[in-house]
């Protein structure tokens, strides 16, 4: 641009540059068309069903709707049939489809044979509520520690017993910005994340909604989040409808309805708050779930914000909720750190970063009189492979090119099977050739400097394992600049390995 402080005027050419942008972040026809088809379905959808429950309920004069299905999964349906149709209360299960089946079946052979009228001492009692939702695999405290080991390598494991310092250590990370993961008890029954396979953040933090979606969860960046609510302060945030306060104010307790966020607060919780001003709610009461209401308590204690955001724990791509401790850790370590936290039980997970210093023979040690902090040479760690592996190395020379190395591409690619972050079947694509050669040495029985010195003419006499910092001078003397870049490759690419699992020391 140039001109005065009064006017200004745009070159021709950052004009088309403009105008090309624009056009490359315009969705295709075709996606125009799906989006047209989806947005009609949505509509015919919501004006049958709004008809059809109408109808029925001027026939039967019922106060009370249950919803079951699939389609009792189109939250937004869900929230339309609750607020518009004025009945007291509306129940949708967690698990309204076909899964739901199984938990049918069970009450079909416990209830199903007996009269509601049957007082017998042997008659199992009617449920007087719904069922929890929460009635999938608990896993073992043996199961927990057996995973927790598995990962040592790459974790950094603190104990937390007390329920209250573990959920102030949760909401202190959440509030200052950081994603955690809640992995506790039995696992949600349904597709809804519930609070016992969550991914947590803050919902003030707008930037939070594209960084869990393309860092966290490798997926579309304008997914949305639900907030996880005390029920007794949702109404003060979304419009719910008249039937939605005192004892019916659990409206959706499983994550089932869609209702817009109250225009003067949207604002505050941007994170969970869509395009178009709704949000799938979870209403939490301490009856049902008083471990994830302490947590959020805490969280509106301490921001004035009486939700969190809530989604499902489930990181690598095209892969389910994680259901075991071994796949938390495992999903949790796929971020690559994206993940400050993760909590399991009572166990508060960090990801361990690589011990570069270890690794090249230093150790930090304190003065306990002086605080001071002085530096230790100790013998090199002998990196380790995480286990068995299985290389292969393609080449892809473009026609034409004739015997020039340089046009010729390599790519290097392995599969181990032990190792955390390894999926069945899977071949791992490595940076180069010489990542695969530094894992084809990792085998445990050679140091650091015996790698570097496999790389280098540094004479045998200046690589001294314990050598003093005469030795280290002399040792620098040898290198030049590019044998000195070479060495900080090598130990980088260490490092990667290691944040990839492949690799310990």
């Amino acid at each position: 641009t140039s001109g005065s402080a009064d006017a200004t005027t745009t070159s021709p050419t950052a004009v088309v540059a403009v105008q090309e942008e624009q056009k490359l972040q315009q969705p295709t026809q075709v996606a125009l068309d799906a989006i047209a088809l989806a947005s009609r379905i949505q509509t015919d959808l919501e004006t049958v069903a709004m008809d059809f429950v109408r109808h029925f309920k001027q026939e039967t004069g019922q106060v009370n709707l249950c919803l079951a299905g699939g389609v009792a999964l189109n939250s937004v349906l869900n929230g339309r049939l609750s607020r518009e149709l004025d009945f007291e209360q509306t129940f949708i299960p967690p698990y309204p489809g076909d899964d739901g089946i199984a938990i049918g079946c069970c009450a079909y052979g416990l209830f199903g044979q007996h009269s509601h009228n049957d007082d017998s001492v042997n008659s199992p009692k009617i449920w007087k509520e719904p069922l929890s939702p929460y009635l999938g695999g608990v896993p073992s405290e043996a199961e927990i520690k057996m995973a927790i080991q598995q990962a040592e390598p790459w974790i950094e494991v603190e104990i937390i017993r007390d329920d209250e310092q573990r959920y102030q250590r949760m909401v202190d990370e959440i509030a200052s910005g950081g994603v955690i993961a809640w992995y506790r008890s039995r696992s949600e029954m349904g597709p809804r994340a519930l609070g016992h396979r969550s991914i947590l953040a803050d919902p003030r933090k707008h930037g939070l909604v594209r960084f869990i979606n393309e860092h966290v969860k490798s997926r579309e960046s304008f997914r949305p989040f639900a907030p996880s609510v005390l029920a007794n302060e949702a109404q003060d945030w979304f419009e719910l409808g008249g039937s939605s306060s005192g004892k019916f104010s659990n409206v959706s307790p499983y994550m089932s309805i869609t209702a817009q966020v109250k225009e003067h607060q949207r604002h505050k919780i941007p994170a969970v708050t869509h395009v178009d001003g709704s949000s799938r709610l979870q209403t939490v009461r301490p009856e049902d779930e008083p471990s994830y209401h302490a947590l959020i308590s805490k969280f509106f204690k301490a921001t004035g914000i009486p939700m969190v955001l809530n989604t499902s724990f489930n990181t690598l791509p095209g892969e389910p909720i994680v259901e075991t401790p071994e796949q938390a850790i495992r999903s949790f370590l796929y971020t690559q750190g994206n993940l400050e936290m993760l909590i399991l039980d009572e166990y508060v997970i960090t990801r361990k970063t690589a011990n570069l210093r270890r690794l090249l023979g230093e150790v930090e040690k304190a003065d306990t009189g002086t605080k001071a902090r002085s530096i230790l040479s100790v013998e090199p760690a002998r990196p380790q492979r995480a286990g068995p592996i299985t290389f292969q190395s393609t080449f892809d020379m473009p026609e034409g090119s004739g015997d020039d190395d340089e046009e010729i591409v390599t790519t290097s690619r392995v599969q181990m099977p032990n190792r955390i972050l390894h999926r069945d079947g899977e071949w791992t694509e490595l940076v180069d050739e010489l990542e695969a050669e530094l894992l084809s040495i990792c085998d445990g029985t050679v140091t650091m400097n015996e790698i570097l010195a496999h790389y280098t003419s540094i004479p045998d006499g200046a690589d001294g394992d314990n050598g003093g910092a005469a030795q280290k001078t002399q040792k620098r003397d040898y290198m030049d600049e590019e044998t000195q870049q070479l060495l900080q490759n090598i130990v980088h690419r260490m490092a990667r390995l290691h944040d990839q699992t492949f690799l310990y020391w």
